[in-house]
């Protein structure tokens, strides 16, 4: 293709590669006000839902043999009821950590039998706060999940 070399043809060839120059600078704009958005908030009904969701071998928290599954409410209630509640709250606070974006602090607060374990270390103003009771094959295990 041979190149015209006249005013006319100079001029077309200037103003396209002046329309693509900025058309490239408005797409790049867009694109980087488009990844500026807001990091995803979850409630602290989604995280207590996302967290109870989950079946773990029963000797991952309890000292236990057994390697059977059970609902992650009746081995933290059978944690609670034992005393033995070291594992269960580095699971609680491993997990809060990762379910909750961009890490915010957090409480969690659980009761079995008339006995609490909490996990996290709170904050200043509550951003949200959800109670709930699951039920566990030795009674209710009452939940209070805070993110700040």
């Amino acid at each position: 293709m041979a190149l015209i070399r006249n005013k006319s043809g100079m001029l077309s060839s200037l103003d396209a590669m002046v329309f693509l120059s900025v058309m490239i600078l408005v797409s790049a704009g867009l694109f980087a006000y488009a990844s500026f958005e807001e990091p995803e908030t979850m409630t602290s009904k989604e995280v207590t839902e996302s967290f109870f969701a989950a079946e773990l071998r029963v000797s991952d928290l309890y000292p236990t043999t057994d390697a059977h599954t059970a609902p992650v409410s009746d081995l933290m209630a059978a944690c609670i009821n034992s005393g033995n509640v070291t594992k269960a709250k580095e699971y609680t606070e491993r997990v809060m950590r990762d379910l909750i974006p961009g890490y915010r602090s957090f409480f969690v607060e659980m009761e079995f039998g008339g006995m609490i374990m909490t996990a996290g270390e709170g904050g200043g103003r509550v951003s949200s706060y959800y109670e709930t009771e699951y039920s566990t094959a030795g009674g209710p295990l009452k939940v209070v999940v805070c993110i700040y």
